[in-house]
């Protein structure tokens, strides 16, 4: 009878213990998908800011270019003017 006792002790340890290991896998499966989803969340704001700020920077960038081009006809003008009152000093 306390052999059977035992063996009952035992099997009813392993079966508790294959329990716990099932729900704290299933556990941490559940962190582990609720994580990733806050990290794809999270990449997806700062791509959408990186987006945000590249396209913000070239338009930035073509009006610096526009405007460069624009002034580019006064500096040669500037420059040339410069050279030519150097030559004639």
């Amino acid at each position: 009878m306390t052999k059977e006792a035992e063996e009952k002790r035992r099997q009813l340890q392993a079966e508790g213990k294959r329990a716990a290991i099932l729900r704290s896998d299933s556990a941490e499966a559940i962190l582990r998908k609720q994580l990733d989803a806050r990290v794809a969340e999270a990449q997806s704001r700062i791509d959408q800011k990186k987006r945000t700020v590249l396209a913000e920077g070239e338009k930035k960038a073509a009006a610096l270019t526009a405007t460069a081009q624009k002034r580019m006809g006064t500096a040669k003008e500037f420059v040339l003017s410069e050279f030519e009152r150097t030559i004639d000093a």
